[in-house]
């Protein structure tokens, strides 16, 4: 398994692709609104488990234009960056 996805066609394969920096931007507006870390993670969470199950069906492969699933370890690290980011835009939030 690739680390960082260089090409498309090793998106969702490898852990870190470019959607994870989606997924932390995400993050890191929700948190510089204030909305809650704990309704924030639950639907960083949510997505994630909805998108694994579209992900296996041809209308989410072609909707998501990914050739395979996502794995895991790629899910795991977007709701890792996503948590990240909110803590960052509460903290940018928070400085004075």
């Amino acid at each position: 398994m690739e680390i960082i996805a260089t090409a498309k066609p090793e998106q969702n394969r490898a852990v870190a692709d470019p959607w994870t920096m989606v997924h932390f931007s995400a993050g890191l507006a929700l948190g510089l609104v204030n909305a809650p870390l704990r309704w924030s993670l639950a639907a960083a969470v949510a997505y994630e488990l909805v998108e694994q199950f579209v992900e296996r069906s041809e209308r989410g492969k072609e909707f998501f234009d990914s050739a395979y699933p996502e794995t895991v370890p790629n899910a795991v690290l977007d709701v890792v960056v996503f948590a990240a980011g909110h803590q960052l835009g509460q903290m940018w939030n928070r400085a004075r």
